[in-house]
């Protein structure tokens, strides 16, 4: 789900392959709530601009009451998606995923060539839009918050349910915010309900989103849940620095690494965001380590999420998020040595 936008002018509509509102005994039901085509379409005054509130590479999201709560609804834009079945399949699979930092599927409607998904509504949008409106800077806590608890989402999609789920869209625009900022994951398991999700993804067209592809297993070609930690190690970065994934030509990740290692040493001039008023230097050393770490190393060697969250808890050391080869090569000091608050 991406950034909250404010629509203004006339009022459009997204057309639709049928536009039937009525429903229809092709409208399937499975596992979750399943809904009419026609609910949505009139939840929603049929699609109409004034209610979206998001979009991104797998579609549109729309602002909606249903049963009495307000809802989000994600209508899936591209033509290219499984069969029916396998579609039902990915959403039965979804359904089954129960973690309070991963968004819950609360219903779905497949009708004829539509597919739309319905999702808890969060008032308080996404981590793009904090990190980039105009809203209230988030104080170091908050931010401390939200990259745990999306550790812990990708974690257990990564290495606690039964079946490993490779995100394959990790970013800021993917992670929605509670009202005390407890971080969801959306869009979780969206890359396979297309037939050639990873190259659908790469296509994105949402401004700056190659940048948190992996260029080595993007070039290769062989997606895992590895390329998921690098994206969330610019994800990381930007939580950071709150600096744009691509500024005046240049991406997050190229103009970051010359400042990383200099972070790493508690030298953070022009790199922490400069609205930040404070935050806690082994906290800010153990996060900058995470994001090294993610991004500095070659696939097979970066960390797991559980050594990521566990590094960014405080329970193991960031020494543990490196290659036993590469550690003696990587500079760490005790940050605990320079106090506590800038």
């Amino acid at each position: 789900m991406a950034n909250r936008l404010g629509m203004n002018g006339a009022d459009h509509r997204i057309e639709t392959r049928d536009q039937n509102e009525s429903g229809s005994s092709s409208e399937k039901t499975i596992g979750p709530k399943s809904y009419s085509y026609g609910e949505l379409a009139k939840a929603t005054d049929h699609f109409s601009h004034n209610n979206l509130i998001g979009k991104g590479g797998f579609g549109h999201v729309f602002k909606a009451s249903l049963d009495g709560e307000i809802r989000a609804i994600k209508k899936l834009d591209f033509s290219d998606v499984q069969s029916e079945g396998g579609l039902e399949k990915e959403i039965m699979i979804v359904q089954s995923l129960s973690h309070k930092n991963l968004v819950e599927l609360v219903g779905y409607c497949i009708y004829g060539a539509n597919r739309l998904l319905i999702l808890k509504y969060f008032p308080n949008g996404s981590l793009r839009s904090k990190l980039h409106g105009s809203d209230n800077v988030l104080d170091w806590e908050i931010r401390m918050k939200i990259a745990i608890g999306s550790a812990r989402g990708l974690e257990y999609l990564h290495e606690n349910y039964k079946s490993k789920i490779v995100h394959l869209d990790i970013k800021p625009d993917n992670i929605l915010l509670e009202e005390d900022f407890e971080p969801k994951i959306t869009d979780f398991g969206l890359a396979q309900f297309f037939t050639d999700g990873a190259t659908h993804i790469s296509k994105s067209s949402v401004m700056g989103t190659h940048v948190y592809e992996d260029p080595l297993t993007t070039k290769l070609g062989k997606y895992s849940d590895k390329s998921d930690i690098y994206s969330f190690g610019v994800t990381l970065l930007e939580l950071i620095t709150v600096r744009m994934p691509i500024d005046n030509g240049i991406d997050i990740v190229t103009w970051a690494n010359p400042l990383i290692k200099k972070a790493l040493d508690g030298r953070y001039t022009n790199f922490i965001d400069s609205n930040l008023q404070s935050f806690h230097h082994e906290q800010m050393y153990r996060m900058v380590s995470c994001v090294n770490s993610c991004l500095n190393q070659p696939p097979s060697s970066r960390p797991t999420m559980k050594k990521i969250r566990l590094v960014l808890e405080g329970i193991s050391l960031p020494e543990e998020l490196y290659d036993h080869k590469l550690r003696k090569s990587i500079i760490h000091k005790d940050p605990r040595n320079r106090g506590s608050q800038q």
